[in-house]
């Protein structure tokens, strides 16, 4: 890859010479042509620049979804500077976290964003500060994207941190177009689509490939409390035949055409960055007019791998645990011995690592997608990183075993496996199994600490506490052999605060731990 091209905003630029009429990306209140999009994006960059704003500088990005957002996040990026992008829904102390791992030079965000300045003093130390409405009006001249190494750094997002602290992933330009090419190829988009994303690493893939995106109208925050007649409405108005986000926007969606007896009017549907299980599936394949996909990733490499909806439901029957598909062409992937301790390749490299056909193991992988560090974080690094000459493997947590056929197929967190007797009890195919009972819409299966011996193997299931005999009851017998000590029947079990689906486990061990006062 030349210098010149590395920066991911150049992909952007040939789109709006080539196409500058063609919508880019729309919201509720307003829309953007690829030649527009690109004007604006120029202008944000001369403004950064003209403030002494350069290549490799931090900037803090708070700014609600929308297609300003875009503008501004872009804009850092044709300057060569470093995005440092915030969850809409993160709290004061993650962005103050977030102040503290990235050092940001300066701050972007919406008049009332820039109230945290009063409120914060980490957000006050910053030394810049702007909103968006400042750096589009400034008079600064217009300069071509600024040539980037594939190496430099664009872009630093967090993890949810649902199954540990929050880490700092720095992704270079190489990074970003990799992954683009890797989402191009999986997803099979083209310039005749409009997709609906709800995730940001979706539209960046959008803007790349030239497929225009439109923002649902609904509160990025709360996914699983979109209103679908809105969203479905917005569908059908904008023309949209492909959506790509969260499982938890989904579920809502197919929910309410279930209900009004509508189908979905989309191509394809791609649904990830949270665990999508069997019910789900089989939703998406019924409601979704085209194909529904499921595609496995993670913060630090998306994608992994995929499968469609039916395929997934189809093969339900035919093992323990969830079947995601085989491997995109764009990663290496192994499955290693579980251990909760970091991992150094010794003299005999993998060998003593790889576990044999069949069996179950943790999920590593590498490809040019795949996230080699944190920032300021070498602990991190340690524990989720292998070193392999000039490789650098990632340690996704995430237990799994190949079949035959090469895919793959999910058993749950590695740290949350449950051994009782000398056998290995993983959590997902318990979880699975739960959803089978009527009443249940989620489950965690889990160990906590026991007063002496053994963690207790703890069932949770989301289901009205009214029938909480019945519901603990069945739900034992359907994860038999799976040993069950405790069933705990939860109004809600929490989920991560990003996709509103994966279990927040640190939330869930905190309240089960008030209610036996341990």
């Amino acid at each position: 890859m030349a210098v010149a091209d590395a920066n991911i905003t150049a992909r952007l630029a040939e789109r709006a010479v080539r196409h500058p009429d063609r919508l880019a990306i729309a919201d509720s209140s307003s829309r953007l042509t690829f030649g527009e999009l690109y004007e604006q994006v120029t202008r944000v960059g001369g403004a950064l620049r003209q403030a002494g704003v350069g290549p490799g500088d931090r900037v803090l990005v708070f700014v609600p979804m929308s297609t300003e957002l875009y503008v501004v996040l872009l804009g850092v990026l044709h300057a060569g500077a470093v995005a440092v992008f915030v969850d809409a829904w993160a709290n004061r102390r993650r962005l103050e976290a977030a102040v503290r791992a990235a050092s940001p030079k300066a701050f972007i965000g919406s008049r009332k964003a820039q109230l945290l300045r009063l409120l914060s003093g980490a957000v006050r130390r910053i030394p810049l500060a702007f909103t968006p409405r400042r750096l589009l009006g400034s008079d600064a001249a217009a300069l071509p994207a600024t040539a980037v190494a594939p190496a430099a750094p664009a872009l630093v997002t967090f993890t949810t941190g649902t199954t540990g602290a929050p880490k700092a992933a720095e992704r270079t330009h190489g990074f970003l177009v990799a992954q683009h090419e890797a989402l191009a190829a999986h997803l099979h988009l083209t310039e005749a689509d409009v997709d609906m994303p709800t995730l940001p690493v979706f539209v960046l893939n959008n803007l790349a490939t030239g497929v225009a995106s439109v923002i649902p109208d609904a509160d990025p925050r709360r996914p699983a409390e979109i209103d679908p007649r809105r969203v479905y409405g917005q569908i059908l108005t904008e023309g949209v035949t492909t959506s790509s986000g969260s499982p938890a926007f989904y579920e809502r969606l197919a929910e309410w055409c279930e209900m009004s007896d509508r189908q979905l009017p989309l191509r394809a549907v791609f649904t990830g960055g949270a665990p999508v299980l069997p019910p789900l599936a089989a939703r998406l394949r019924d409601v979704v007019k085209g194909t529904a996909h499921i595609v496995y990733g993670s913060t630090e490499a998306e994608p992994i791998s995929g499968i469609t909806a039916g395929a997934m439901v189809d093969a339900a029957n035919d093992g323990e645990g969830v079947c995601v598909g085989v491997p995109v062409a764009q990663v290496k992937l192994k499955l290693i011995r579980p251990t909760d301790e970091p991992i150094a390749l010794g003299a005999a490299g993998w060998v003593e690592w790889e576990v044999a056909a069949g069996d179950a193991g943790e999920i590593v992988v590498a490809g040019d997608h795949v996230l080699r560090g944190y920032i300021g974080d070498p602990e991190a690094e340690r524990r989720n990183k292998i070193r392999d000459g000039d490789i650098v493997w990632h340690r996704t947590g995430d237990a799994a075993r190949l079949d035959r056929e090469g895919r793959i197929w999910l058993l749950g967190r590695v740290r949350e496996r449950h051994v009782r007797d000398g056998r290995t009890w993983w959590p997902l195919p318990a979880e699975v199994r739960s959803l089978a009972v009527k009443g249940i819409a989620h489950a965690a299966y889990v160990a906590m600490p026991a007063s002496m011996g053994e963690p207790k193997a703890v069932l949770c299931v989301e289901g009205d506490p009214a029938d909480a005999e019945r519901l603990t009851r069945e739900a034992t017998a359907a994860v038999a052999p799976w040993p069950v000590d405790e069933v705990r029947v939860l109004q809600r079990i929490p989920r991560d605060p990003r996709h509103a689906s994966k279990t927040d486990l640190e939330t869930l061990r905190a309240m089960l731990k008030r209610k036996t006062g341990r």
